[in-house]
């Protein structure tokens, strides 16, 4: 039998010294792996977080026909014009790009004349909002329409939500009242949408 080194066969077991260097040099292994185990266990955590462009904004031209009428107010059984304040609803119809949906706006009209309001627009794939400015114009005097009016005004886009979230732009509107109750405009406004 072929003793073992380090083994006394006379004696049995021995216990052999390891050299310091052997210690020294399984110490530098373990620290070796444990530093290229780490950033692969961390690497997550560590690798620099991966950049998103900005979405572009998009320019968008629109052309919206919007007929809206007041709403008879709380306490109120109609509306007389002319109306110094008040809602309106109706339809808003504004092309393949946005759909049809429905104009909502709270309206006042000062010394000035003119109407002054903040509207939403609510479409298939979001919201549009934003104020208008309409100035009514001089037209030729029809004696059987005392109310019957023309406005020309500029409007704004300030926001929206859904698809229209961030928008922001500028237009102008073309407005017909054959009444003062009811409203027939043309809006054609330019925004940028996310």
């Amino acid at each position: 039998m072929v003793p073992w080194p380090g083994r006394d066969t006379a004696t049995g077991p021995r216990i052999v010294r390891i050299p310091e260097t052997e210690v020294v040099v399984r110490r530098r292994i373990c620290l070796l792996g444990a530093a290229l185990a780490a950033p692969l266990a961390f690497g997550v955590a560590v690798a620099p977080a991966k950049t998103t462009k900005a979405p572009k904004a998009k320019t968008v031209t629109v052309t919206c026909r919007t007929q809206v009428g007041i709403m008879v107010g709380p306490g109120d059984i109609s509306v007389f014009p002319p109306v110094a304040q008040g809602k309106e609803y109706g339809s808003a119809v504004c092309g393949k790009l946005l759909g049809s949906g429905v104009q909502s706006d709270a309206f006042t009209v000062p010394d000035s004349g003119d109407t002054v309001a903040s509207y939403k627009l609510w479409l298939p794939t979001g919201t549009i909002h934003g104020t208008f400015d309409l100035t009514p114009q001089e037209g030729s005097f029809i004696p059987t329409s005392f109310s019957q009016t023309d406005y020309l005004g500029t409007l704004t886009v300030t926001g929206g939500t859904g698809l229209f979230k961030g928008a922001r732009g500028t237009g102008t509107s073309v407005c017909t009242t054959p009444d003062g109750i009811h409203t027939a405009c043309t809006d054609k406004f330019k925004f940028t949408k996310l």
